[in-house]
This record gives C-alpha cells, sequence and structure tokens, in this order.
C-alpha cells in the first residue's frame, strides 16, 4: 500500500481546486449572443425608402420605370432610371426622383415634390422642386 505524506495530499487538493476554480471562471466568461427571436421583420415600404426631403409626405405606392413612367391616382414615391425619362405624377402628393440623364418631370399637381438629379432637368407643376 502506498502512504501519502500529508504535504503531497495537500498540494494535491490545492492543484485540484485550481483547476476546477479556472474552469468555472473561464465558464462564466464566455458570452452568449442574443438571439434574434424577438426581431421583427417587415418588408420596406415607400414611406421608408423616401428621402428626406419628402418627410411630410404619406406615401402609398412605389413606381419605378424607365423612359415613360407614370404614376398613379395615389401618393407615390416615383424613381426615374439612370437615363432620360419622361415622369408623370398624375394624382395625389408624390415624390418624383429624377435619377441620372435629362429627364421631364411633371409633377401634375397635388403637392409634389420634384427631385432632379444628374443631367439637365425640365421641372414643372411642383409644389417643390429641388434641381
Amino acid at each position: 500500500m502506498i502512504a501519502f505524506h500529508p504535504v503531497r495530499l495537500a498540494m494535491i487538493a490545492l492543484v485540484g481546486l485550481i483547476l476546477i476554480s479556472t474552469g468555472a471562471g473561464f465558464a462564466a466568461s464566455v458570452a452568449v449572443p442574443a438571439s434574434r427571436l424577438s426581431e421583427t421583420i417587415r418588408p420596406a415600404g415607400p414611406n421608408d425608402l423616401k428621402p428626406t426631403e419628402c418627410a411630410g409626405l404619406t406615401l402609398t405606392n412605389i413606381v419605378i420605370g424607365s423612359g415613360n413612367i407614370d404614376g398613379t391616382g395615389g401618393n407615390d414615391l416615383i424613381f426615374g432610371s439612370a437615363g432620360a425619362d419622361s415622369i408623370k405624377g398624375l394624382g395625389g402628393g408624390d415624390c418624383i426622383l429624377g435619377g441620372g440623364g435629362d429627364d421631364d418631370i411633371n409633377g401634375n399637381g397635388g403637392g409634389d415634390i420634384c427631385i432632379g438629379g444628374p443631367g439637365t432637368d425640365t421641372i414643372k407643376n411642383c409644389a417643390t422642386t429641388i434641381p
């Protein structure tokens, strides 16, 4: 039978306690990232995409096109293309973004905010015009 000296037994116990304490401390320091369970995903609408210049408008539709672009009878966010476009706002209070190219923008009244872009734009019938 092997006899342990009390000092040697105390040293083995002390090393064991140090290892257990170190492991527990490491486990407590590991951060678990938060889940996204409580987040809600929803599609972006026209009011989420409109520029700050159109903040006063409540928009209901998004219209995207190139060439000849006509809005709807509602309040539209209308995006022109990078080329030359002819854009008509029709009814409602629209936010019209001309985009690039030489655009012909006609708000058609109704409190429209018309924003040109690069190129030479012709803008008419808009309550607010930003070249």
